[in-house]
């Protein structure tokens, strides 16, 4: 979306878009030299109206929150590679996958005990 439909659905002003921008808390894409917005920019930059106005954060407080959130978006996306690996793995490594993350102790794995899973 361009900066005015932006603007509107964020319920900001230019001036704090524009200190925002250059603090790097919002990260709009850019076509020529006009900004381009998503709708996760719009969320960002209400939540951190939200922060400073409704809740008094200042802008250190403001550079972590949002730096943590990032970090935890991140390791979110991991985690869905990690989740889509296993499922594409045959049922025995899936098992053992599991029980290892649930804390299971692991047997050993024989040739015998891998047969006898392939044949569950």
């Amino acid at each position: 979306m361009e900066i005015n439909e932006f603007l509107i659905h964020a319920r900001l002003d230019r001036e704090h878009l524009q200190s925002w921008v250059e603090a790097g808390w919002l990260a709009p894409s850019s076509e020529g030299e006009e900004w381009l917005f998503a709708e996760i920019d719009v969320a960002r930059a209400q939540l951190i109206r939200d922060l400073k106005s409704d809740m008094g954060v200042n802008d250190e407080g403001i550079a972590i929150i949002l730096d943590l959130l990032d970090q935890l978006y991140g390791v979110r996306g991991t985690l869905r590679d990690i989740a889509s690996a296993i499922a594409a793995q045959d049922e025995p490594v899936r098992r053992r996958v599991l029980a290892q993350i649930r804390g299971a102790p692991l047997k050993a794995w024989s040739r015998e005990s891998m047969d006898s899973e392939r044949r569950v």
